[in-house]
């Protein structure tokens, strides 16, 4: 700050005095300020790591229970040309051969030929598809089979139905087709028009053999045999109920197939669950090594962790190990624990996982390991309600994260406060150093006075 030039009766700088008096008295201050807002940020900084480490786990979790990744199954198909397959956590093992008898397909009709140019007249269509309808009606001007086209396709009611034209050396074809497959989805077309009129030609209903209109493919149902024994039936190529937890998307029929028979298998996807606890364990490791840098205290260096001594950080570690010891109550027979799934602690405080023990219990007990992790009350949800105690909106680290923004907060204002107090110090002391330059130059001035006054010897 510079608000007045150098005394000129004194010879002082002024600005530079001043400058350096107010920079004494703020230096201790903001020094403390900001010493106490670098360790705010470094507290955030570790809580947000705390915190990161503890939502992988938690999220980790969440996974298993939600999305039952510790209970998926394997499906496959030996003729992927014929029947390709998906299996859900709830699919069973098993065998099955499976037979495509029928696919399922849509309803598509096609009028008589018409002269595309000709005018169509006044009248309305109500076509309908699987249940539904709607109407679409033309006026006198609207005369060309394109406009009826047009007309179908954009009414906002169509829930369903192509309207095309196919051109052929009779003549133009109105072409409609279902977008729904499935043996109850058929088309039906009923017109009002004048008797003779062109629209008339547009009318079709399955029961009315005499339709104008010409049926090119039937609206039918798929149809599956499995195991030689039982036909199953879908509107959609797609079957999601033949086999409970598996989906079937066919392909194409037997008869036209190489091989006219797909064998499907569904077992356990033990890769994948083993895949997963191998990612628990590596989330918890992490986790602790987090926790023991944040902790962590060098007595021969005197060098220290950010949150040496917090509280919340041993009660986190500590709630853990408790959690991986405690057996879980109404658990599968054979697995209460963690150590029996050959997950165990170290000596060093970490996670560590006994393979053979491990394979044993998803060789002879998979559906155990699933209802170990993912039951309602099982280990993914005692491990993520806990986690949640510390990481969620109002958990308790978050909680400390509130209240240490809300310091720094509080630092900023002290900062302004400072700034503030600082300039009128600095205006103070100013007007006492411009005060006493004044009257040093009286004083001067005077004396050039009184020795003016004097007789010269």
């Amino acid at each position: 700050m510079n608000i007045g030039a150098m005394g000129t009766a004194s010879g002082l700088d002024i600005n530079a005095m001043v400058d350096k008096i107010v920079a004494a008295e703020r230096a201790p201050k903001e020094e403390r300020i900001n010493q106490r807002k670098e360790q705010a940020n470094v507290e955030l900084s570790a809580y947000g790591r705390l915190k990161g480490a503890l939502d992988g786990m938690k999220t980790l979790m969440a996974d298993i229970r939600q999305n039952h990744t510790l209970a998926e199954r394997t499906a496959s198909s030996d003729n992927q040309d014929l029947v390709s397959v998906r299996a859900s956590h709830e699919a069973q093992p098993g065998r099955y051969s499976v037979e495509v008898k029928q696919l399922a397909t849509s309803h598509k009709i096609a009028s008589l030929p018409v002269d595309d140019q000709s005018a169509m007249g006044a009248g309305k269509l109500t076509l309908s598809v699987g249940g539904q309808s709607f109407d679409v009606s033309f006026d006198q001007d609207q005369t060309k089979l394109l406009d009826v086209v047009r007309e179908i396709n954009r009414h906002p009611d169509n829930k369903g139905v192509l309207a095309t034209v196919i051109k052929d050396s009779n003549g133009a074809r109105l072409v409609l087709n279902s977008d729904k497959t499935g043996a109850g989805n058929p088309l039906k077309v009923a017109v009002e028009a004048q008797a003779g009129s062109p629209l008339q030609s547009f009318a079709f209903d399955t029961a009315n053999p005499d339709s104008p209109m010409l049926e090119m493919q039937a609206a039918s149902d798929a149809k599956v045999l499995i195991d030689g024994l039982a036909e199953v039936t879908s509107s959609t190529n797609t079957l999601t109920d033949a086999i409970p937890g598996l989906d079937m998307d066919l392909k194409q029929l037997s008869v036209n197939a190489e091989k006219p028979q797909a064998v499907i298998e569904i077992g356990y996807d033990k890769d994948q669950a083993g895949a997963q606890i191998e990612r628990f364990v590596n989330a918890y490791n992490q986790f602790y090594d987090t926790a023991l840098e944040l902790g962590k205290f060098d007595p021969n260096t005197q060098s220290k962790g950010p949150l040496v001594g917090d509280s919340m950080l041993r009660s986190s570690v500590q709630q853990l190990r408790n959690a991986f010891s405690t057996p879980l109550e109404d658990g599968p027979p054979g697995l209460q624990t963690l150590s029996e799934l050959g997950v165990t602690t170290t000596l060093s405080g970490h996670l560590e996982i006994d393979y053979d023990k491990l394979d044993r219990q998803l060789n002879q007990n998979f559906a155990g390991v699933g209802e170990f992790f993912g039951s309602r009350k099982g280990f993914a949800r005692r491990i993520e309600d806990m986690l949640h105690a510390y990481t969620g909106v109002t958990g308790s680290i978050s909680n400390r994260e509130k209240s240490i923004n809300e310091q720094v907060l509080s630092l900023n204002d002290d900062q302004r406060e400072l700034d503030r107090r600082m300039e009128g110090v600095y205006q103070r002391t100013h007007d006492q150093f411009s005060a006493m330059d004044h009257a040093m130059g009286q004083m001067q001035s005077q004396l050039g006075s009184m020795m003016s006054m004097m007789p010269q010897t």
